[in-house]
């Protein structure tokens, strides 16, 4: 895939999220569930790790089950039990760790690349579980508004980085389109939706903050990614474009509890 291809794609991922936040938590724990896996199905293409079945399979699961998680508060309602819809993801943190070691004890090949293969396999489960947080997005003071308003920076910083510019020129113009797309989208809801209980000023700041924050993200996995001579094969390559939309779902939900007050 050429990189216009997987930014493309990233912006469709986007979208996809974007819509689901307003259909209820069951379309966003599914959209949320589709990003972790497309990391989980390019993830050991991507980094040419070796055991990629296992390897696949124990990503997949670390994001399927953080999602399932969040889901299952979200849908039990915060109050009935107590918990914040992510008080379950250091559980299913934990026991992918633990997952990615049996799997390793589990090798038929003689482990060759051990610790690559470790590293490799506990950074793609962080990203899936981080694409989980899109659950808890709508829980937050902003509601489902604020994932637009998010992957809609997302999307202008992977135009930018999809471009042939060298890192040093489309690094600072990803995070400025980031801010500028988040500081549109923020403005747009309020003029779309209403402020709700978030002070309407509010929402431009948190768009600009969002923006940037997606912008720094943006450029910084085009730096790693661009690197690695696998990135173009077609699993691989879905791995790069859902990497971004994953990865900004922690950031959302900061966004949302902390600065939307």
């Amino acid at each position: 895939m050429t990189p216009s291809a997987t930014a493309t794609t990233t912006a469709a991922l986007a979208a996809l999220v974007a819509l689901a936040a307003f259909a209820g938590p069951v379309v966003l724990a599914l959209a949320a569930a589709l990003v972790a896996l497309l990391v989980a199905a390019g993830w050991p293409a991507l980094l040419a790790l070796p055991s990629p079945r296992g390897t696949t399979a124990i990503v997949a699961l670390a994001g399927l089950g953080a999602v399932a998680a969040g889901a299952a508060v979200v849908l039990a309602g915060r109050d009935a039990l107590g918990a914040g819809p992510l008080a379950g993801l250091p559980a299913v943190a934990a026991l992918a760790l633990l997952a990615a070691f049996v799997h390793q004890l589990a090798r038929r090949d003689g482990r060759p690349r051990l610790v690559e293969s470790v590293s490799g396999t506990v950074t793609g489960q962080a990203l899936t579980v981080l694409a989980a947080c899109w659950v808890a997005v709508p829980t937050t003071y902003a509601g489902a508004p604020l994932a637009p308003v998010v992957l809609s920076a997302v999307a202008a910083a992977t135009a930018v980085c999809a471009t042939n510019w060298p890192l040093r020129v489309a690094g600072p113009l990803a995070v400025g389109a980031g801010v500028l797309a988040g500081w549109l989208a923020g403005s747009a809801t309020v003029a779309l939706h209403g402020a709700g209980i978030v002070p309407p000023a509010r929402w431009a700041v948190a768009g600009v903050v969002a923006g940037a924050g997606a912008g720094l993200v943006v450029a910084a996995w085009r730096a790693l990614s661009a690197r690695l001579p696998t990135a173009r094969g077609l699993p691989a390559a879905f791995a790069v474009a859902a990497a971004p939309v994953a990865l900004a779902g922690g950031g959302a939900y900061l966004v949302g509890r902390l600065l939307l007050l």
